[in-house]
């Protein structure tokens, strides 16, 4: 086609400014992890995540995403007014931090993460006083007692994912992302194998960016499995033994993960149903149900 024709044809601006709107926007996005939703208040209880993204293409055409986080996660054992710590099935803990990822999108089906992660638990994290304030003034429940709250102390931790997806027919999608974090916090590495059907891009379903211009809906089943090396939250520090209560932590884990996506014009929600096994061997329960709702706004 001659250039002039190009430069004429509708379709093609049409094209050209809808990708660079795609890939030049910034977003917002408040992630609410509970378990109340299933009559629960235990193990993984609560993660309220903050972050702010803003996206770019790279002089290798490719698109880029720095994510920029704020996170705090709280576990509790299941017994939440004992006093006693000998018969807690899980320490109390929490964990404050902040988190910078950059997001690398090769092709329609390919991405690369790459992060690092700056926290403190112990009384610092605030988890103990979030928690209580919302069971008082909210749920008006009792205080928790906190007692054999993990201990006071800074964590780095660095993380680096893949993300391939296989197209199997039209508008379904296999999706896998292979993870690794190592640091003072956690070490482990898994895998993300899942089903998604519903329209497809560069990215994992979970990671809930808005590079779609349609108000569709797209369905994710999957599942999450596991190796731990380290996991501070039941064993307590690898350098030092200050924490009051560590239990044997399960190096294998696995979740089931059930997600609904939605665009609404400037808004998108995903809400994710996760069963998780168990963590420690001390566990009462051997699953443990959690929701994840999360809310994506586009700012420009």
């Amino acid at each position: 086609m001659p250039l002039k024709n190009i430069l004429l044809d509708k379709k093609f601006w049409l094209a050209f400014f809808l990708t660079n709107f795609l890939y030049s926007q910034n977003t917002i996005t408040l992630d609410v992890d509970n378990d109340l939703y299933f009559e629960k208040d235990f193990y993984y209880s609560s993660g309220i995540f903050l972050t702010y993204s803003k996206f770019s293409k790279s002089k290798k055409n490719n698109s880029q995403i720095n994510h920029f986080t704020l996170g705090q996660e709280i576990y509790t054992p299941s017994k939440r007014y004992e006093t006693d710590p000998s018969k807690y099935d899980y320490p109390y803990s929490g964990f404050l931090f902040l988190e910078y990822k950059n997001q690398t999108s090769f092709n329609n089906n390919n991405s690369l993460t790459l992060s690092g992660k700056l926290g403190v638990t112990g009384s610092p994290s605030l988890a103990k006083g979030m928690q209580n304030l919302y069971h008082s003034q909210i749920l008006n429940l009792p205080k928790l007692p906190w007692n054999a709250e993990m201990p006071k102390e800074a964590h780095l931790n660095l993380l680096i994912n893949y993300f391939k997806g296989f197209k199997l027919e039209n508008n379904v999608n296999l999706e896998t992302k292979l993870f690794s974090e190592v640091g003072s916090y956690q070490i482990k590495t898994g895998l993300d194998i899942g089903i998604m059907i519903g329209v497809l891009d560069s990215f994992h379903f979970f990671d809930n960016i808005i590079n779609m211009n349609e108000n569709k809906l797209s369905f994710y089943l999957g599942t999450r499995q596991e190796y731990y090396f380290h996991d501070f939250n039941i064993e307590g520090s690898l350098f030092n033994d200050d924490a009051e209560l560590v239990l044997d932590s399960k190096k294998y884990r696995n979740s089931i993960q059930v997600g609904l996506l939605k665009r609404l014009k400037k808004l998108q929600i995903l809400t994710t149903f996760n069963t998780m096994s168990q963590d420690n061997y001390k566990q009462r329960f051997t699953r443990h149900p959690y929701l994840k709702i999360s809310i994506t706004y586009l700012l420009n």
